[in-house]
């Protein structure tokens, strides 16, 4: 894994079970990137240069990236143009409560 992250279990787990990587509630969608990716996506953004407690999982398709925060776990969106730490907003606790969220259109990715 990218920087010797590991990933949460309950991520893996769902990714690892995901047969399309787009996740759609009721009014939009988001694109969860594969695992087997996420290294090399996380490079192409410079994620560890820019944002080095996070790291890139996804994005909302409109230029906001989803990302693990590397030191607790949490879920934030940051914008991919421009990234800074400063920039981050809070999701969701964990990937179960995040994609619950989602998928109740409890949370507005942006």
């Amino acid at each position: 894994m990218s920087n010797n992250f590991e990933y949460p279990e309950d991520y893996q787990s769902y990714i690892n079970d995901l047969e399309d990587n787009e996740i759609y509630s009721d009014s939009r969608f988001i694109e969860l990137f594969p695992l087997d990716e996420l290294e090399e996506i996380n490079k192409e953004y410079e994620t560890e240069s820019y944002v080095p407690s996070f790291t890139a999982i996804g994005t909302n398709g409109g230029g906001v990236g989803i990302f693990i925060n590397k030191k607790n776990n949490k879920i934030y969106s940051i914008p991919f143009g421009g990234m800074e730490e400063k920039d981050a907003i809070f999701l969701a606790n964990s990937f179960t409560e995040f994609i619950s969220m989602f998928k109740n259109n409890e949370i507005e990715i942006y």
